[in-house]
């Protein structure tokens, strides 16, 4: 078992602190866990601004609580870190790997420059093409500046840094340790200010996305549709049955609909990126999973049943930690660092911090090494002086050949983050039911002429109606000919009948007196009807009898057809016929239609998760 290492979590509203250590088989113990409230100031979006504050409060929270660790691993979360989901052929050195990201890092994160960034990367999946094995990774750059901040907490803390992880990797790291082989699951951590959207194949991440709506969204939501206060919102949404009580199911889906639709897109997304694969289930964890409703609304719109996160597998809770089922799950990106960290390290900053006992001895060593040095530049020449000057003007003429660079590339970082929130805004007023009339069109296009749709209903793309055939024969089969045409259209998924009422009759085919079966002018059969005459009002039959009466005594009107019943007497003049069996079908049918996404964000390189919208991108505390 490996020593024990001090993780630590700051976000904007917590300080989260835990001692753990991680046995051979990946599981982790949690021995010891302390929160304390940010101080106020402290932290920005992921930056340290007062590192004193935030060492300090670190000091607070664990002092005299047992903690004994002397190496810390951090986890950051920050909108200011870029993520790429990155392709690679396959190295069998994994050294290489990581030397040919670091090459192609321009390539994935284009940024002015590039030397004010640190890159990391932690693999996804390892797997074959057609065009051989290939890695897929999930790299990210996060500013220089920013991990600083944490390295000097530590110092403070007199700790070596082990690790400084990214939050989204070490949430799925530990994610993974929770899922199931075999199947396809959406993992939702439901935050205070966004929602982090993972598609977890088996232990597999396929997706991970960000949605700038958490639990304050739907708070602020439900104050404008009902006008009352925060605190009356809080309490509605706490408690199931008031909710029920006090806001109406439309209210509640105005309420939700911001969250709910952002989390719909992720999952469109990825639907269209992997049409065969269905999400067999939804687990949900965070602050807003407690928000009342919130699982049946999901189930409802996403399809699959939901569920909380109860335990976690692979981690034991030992010694001071004395924490709940819902505490721990709070210390997500704290254990999860654990796991398999990715390494967001500044060169030399992995040694120890120094001790102040050893600052002094080298103290001493770099003034002998001063004072020699000191004698040495007093022996250098003029000339060497002067070729250095020259070489410093030359420079400086250089640089003011390409000072506009900077302007540009400034431009064009603005210019890109305006781009983006006008297209993150453009693609939140999509959803699928833009596809409704195209749907309505290619039915009428595709289905039988003597079907008709008797009800239909469409909610957020999903599809639900019912169709009633026309009399057919029953080797005739409508429903597999309706379910062949409409499964084939590219748009639409789930395509199911969940049940068929099927009705039969027999009618009488009049046949000629060489047992000819009698056909009218258009080709339709010439089945008997019951035709009614106006001056006797009694029922009176087609052809033969009809000839027999007077024309201009009788006054008809085409009826209904005559239906065969066993033993029943034909009318006179009626010896020619053949029976005929004819089958109606009444069957409902449902299916999700899918607006086509914008090709665009497939190559979105964005901050907070790899592919994802900046106005997706992670805020602290969430899984990206």
């Amino acid at each position: 078992m490996a020593s024990k290492v001090l993780t630590i979590y700051i976000s904007s509203d917590a300080i989260r602190v835990a001692e753990m250590q991680k046995n051979n088989n990946k599981t982790v113990v949690l021995s010891n866990a302390a929160e304390i409230a940010t101080p106020a100031g402290c932290f920005n979006d992921g930056y340290l601004v007062d590192v004193t504050a935030a060492a300090e409060a670190i000091r607070q929270a664990i002092f005299g609580r047992g903690f004994t660790a002397k190496e810390a691993i951090f986890t950051v979360s920050s909108k200011k870190i870029a993520s790429k989901e990155v392709e690679i052929n396959y190295f069998k050195n994994t050294r290489k790997l990581g030397q040919v990201l670091q090459a192609n890092s321009s390539e994935y994160f284009p940024m002015s420059n590039s030397g004010d960034y640190l890159f990391a990367y932690s693999v996804l999946e390892d797997y074959m093409t057609e065009e051989g094995r290939k890695y897929r990774v999930s790299a990210v750059a996060a500013p220089l500046d920013l991990v600083k901040g944490y390295y000097e907490v530590a110092e403070e803390l007199k700790l070596k840094v082990q690790s400084i992880d990214y939050f989204g990797n070490s949430v799925i790291q530990l994610l993974s340790l929770q899922m199931q082989e075999g199947r396809t699951d959406l993992v939702l951590q439901i935050e205070k200010d966004a929602t982090y959207v993972n598609v977890m194949r088996g232990k597999v991440l396929v997706l991970q996305r960000s949605v700038n709506y958490g639990k304050n969204a739907v708070i602020n939501a439900l104050m404008d549709v009902k006008k009352i206060s925060e605190k009356d919102a809080k309490t509605l949404l706490s408690n199931e049955a008031l909710l029920d009580q006090h806001v109406t199911a439309d209210e509640y889906a105005q309420t939700v609909s911001y969250l709910v639709n952002g989390i719909g897109r992720a999952v469109e997304y990825h639907r269209t990126k992997n049409p065969g694969e269905l999400l067999q289930g939804i687990k949900i964890f965070g602050e807003g999973s407690a928000i009342a409703g919130i699982e049946k609304i999901l189930q409802r719109e996403l399809g699959a049943p939901v569920e909380h996160f109860e335990t976690l597998a692979g981690v034991s809770i030992k010694g001071q930690a004395a924490l709940t089922a819902e505490e721990v799950l709070r210390y997500l990106p704290n254990i999860g660092s654990v796991i398999d960290p990715m390494n967001l390290t500044i060169g030399s900053a992995k040694k120890s911090v120094i001790e102040s006992s050893d600052l002094l001895k080298y103290l001493k060593i770099g003034l002998v090494i001063a004072a020699v040095g000191s004698a040495g530049f007093a022996g250098v020449t003029w000339y060497q002086h002067d070729q250095v000057m020259k070489r410093q003007r030359q420079l400086e003429d250089d640089i003011k050949k390409i000072e506009d660079i900077e302007l540009i590339a400034q431009d064009y970082e603005r210019a890109q983050r305006e781009y983006d929130l006008v297209k993150a805004f453009e693609r939140s007023t999509h959803n699928n039911d833009e596809m409704v009339l195209t749907f309505i069109e290619d039915m009428e296009e595709l289905m039988p002429s003597e079907s008709y749709v008797s009800q239909i209903s469409f909610a957020s793309g999903e599809v639900a109606f019912d169709i009633t055939s026309g009399w057919h024969d029953p080797t005739k089969n409508e429903v597999a000919d309706t379910m062949v045409s409409i499964s084939g259209l590219d748009y639409v998924t789930n395509f199911s009948i969940p049940s068929i009422v099927e009705s039969y009759k027999t009618l009488i085919w009049l046949c000629d007196e060489e047992g000819n079966p009698l056909v009218d002018e258009e080709g339709n059969p010439v089945y008997l009807t019951e035709s009614f005459e106006a001056k006797e009002e009694k029922p009176i039959y087609s052809l033969s009898d009809l000839e027999e009466e007077e024309e201009e005594e009788i006054k008809t009107e085409d009826g209904v057809l005559v239906e065969y019943e066993e033993g029943m007497v034909f009318p006179e003049g009626v010896e020619n016929y053949m029976l005929v069996t004819l089958r109606q079908t009444t069957y409902s049918a449902s299916c999700t239609i899918n607006r086509p996404a914008d090709p665009a964000e497939d190559e979105a390189v964005t901050p907070g998760g790899p592919g994802s919208a900046p106005a997706e991108a992670p805020a602290e505390g969430g899984a990206q």
